[in-house]
């Protein structure tokens, strides 16, 4: 059977569909922003790592603050390309040194107190680029041109930062950035979802060799997140994430490597810029190699060469699915978890589905705090200070309430309006009930009068009537 291939579903199968669907529903708010990896790159270094790196330092060219007056340098610290890629400094120096060998990104130290800036050498990475896709047409060079520096750069393939933490590395990241897409364009007709795991299909996906694809493997499957498989005849290898596992991680405080203040790496000075979300479209498919693969140490990593040709590409972005049975039902007050106990939450206006449950998911551990997050969430969802997702960002605060951090600010009005609110309600509900006692009570009186007034209409009647009768007998 193939796995990859949709199959028939019976109740049973659609059900296990919809779990799946749900789960990625509340996963892909947790991932955060992601940034764009060009595949067709690490076929230009023949690395992954400076093929990452380099990916951003194009980003930053194209789209940092002030980067023309700048005549093109902007500022790096280690902690922001840290922060950014998920590499450790020694994986930046060999990074940094592939690019400067290439010629591709240059360095400098200036100011007072000196930084280190970066600039990246457009021609000379346009000239490597064409090299290896065998054309020599001038006009490709313009990089200027958003048309003609995409189709250099080819399709990018999404890179979700907080996963290299959970996998142990970039390479683990990069995997299960990948495999997560795939899963997530496949989730919604089988509930498997099994993806290939072949040597050959992630060195056509992200480039990686074979040495680096058994080390990726073995750190995510210790950590439990990551299930192969033998199919077929012959055997083919296959894999699939767990996503129960992989939910059960980033819901936790110590998921995200830092705080809400991820939303932005620090102030954007001259030639510096901010860490805003990515605006990379991401293809469902990897992009095709442009020149000679990667040189391997080992001669079993080898894979035989690939080129592609000029062809047209659609770019497109996953599809979003929509979710099963929520997980949390909406009450009067906010939201409430099916099956607790504890008071409804009031949650901020205009989330959807998929964030509230991801939301709740998130404060459920923490039920003294989860209110006073939710409403510091909510004021600074109201003055615009989130420029991700909220989800992200309430991540953030809750990384900070585990480390007994979280100190409420613009949330405490949100609150005391909240109570007062609630106050107001409890008068009102209680002078509602006194008026509805009262004129109970005024009714119960009134019917005793009435049935009095009626009794002694009755008994004049029977005295009238008896009297006339006496008469009668008289005569």
């Amino acid at each position: 059977m193939n796995p990859q291939s949709p199959r028939p579903l019976n109740a049973t199968g659609l059900t296990a569909v919809r779990d799946a669907d749900r789960e990625l529903a509340i996963v892909w708010p947790l991932l955060g922003r992601h940034i764009a990896f060009h595949r067709r790159l690490v076929d230009v270094t023949e690395s992954v790592k400076a093929a990452l790196l380099l990916s951003q330092a194009i980003y930053w060219t194209r789209h940092g603050r002030d980067i023309a007056a700048a005549a093109g340098w902007f500022s790096k610290t280690s902690d922001q390309w840290a922060r950014e890629t998920g590499m450790s400094i020694k994986e930046q120096a060999s990074a940094r040194a592939a690019l400067r060998d290439l010629a591709i990104l240059e360095e400098r130290r200036e100011g007072l107190p000196a930084k280190l800036h970066f600039r990246l050498r457009a021609e000379r990475l346009a000239d490597l680029l064409l090299d290896g896709m065998g054309s020599v047409e001038a006009e490709s060079r313009v990089w200027t041109d958003a048309t003609l520096a995409t189709e250099l750069l080819g399709p990018s393939l999404a890179y979700h930062r907080v996963l290299a933490g959970i996998g142990g590395g970039v390479h683990a990241g990069l995997m299960l950035s990948r495999a997560l897409h795939l899963t997530r364009l496949r989730a919604h007709r089988d509930a498997e979802a099994w993806i290939g795991s072949s040597v050959d299909f992630w060195q056509r996906e992200l480039g990686l060799n074979r040495r680096e694809q058994e080390t990726t493997r073995r750190d995510l499957a210790r950590a439990g997140i990551w299930e192969e498989s033998l199919v077929g005849a012959p055997p083919r290898l296959v894999a699939r994430v767990r996503l129960e596992v992989l939910l059960r991680i980033l819901a936790s405080p110590m998921a995200l490597p830092t705080g809400p203040e991820m939303q932005s790496t620090g102030p954007a000075h001259f030639g510096e810029s901010g860490m805003w979300e990515s605006r990379s479209l991401v293809l469902p498919k990897a992009p095709k190699q442009i020149c000679r693969n990667r040189r391997h140490r080992f001669a079993e990593s080898a894979v035989p060469n690939i080129r592609i040709t000029r062809t047209s590409t659609t770019t497109t972005t996953p599809p979003r699915y929509e979710s099963g049975t929520p997980r949390y039902e909406s009450t009067a007050g906010g939201a409430r978890g099916v099956g607790q106990s504890n008071a409804a939450l009031v949650l901020p206006a205009g989330l959807t589905a998929d964030e509230s449950a991801a939301i709740l998911r998130l404060v459920e551990p923490w039920p003294a705090q989860a209110q006073a997050l939710l409403d510091e969430l909510d004021a600074r969802l109201r003055v615009g200070a989130v420029r991700t997702n909220p989800v992200a960002y309430l991540h953030g605060m809750v990384k900070r309430a585990a480390e007994g951090r979280f100190v409420p600010e613009a949330g405490l009005a949100a609150s005391a309006d909240r109570r007062r609110r609630r106050d107001l309600q409890a008068i009102r509900s209680r002078r509602d009930d006194q008026r509805r006692g009262q004129q109970g009570t005024r009714s119960a009186i009134d019917r005793d009068a009435e049935r009095a007034a009626g009794r002694a209409v009755l008994r004049q009647l029977l005295a009238t009537l008896g009297s006339e009768r006496a008469r009668k007998d008289e005569s």
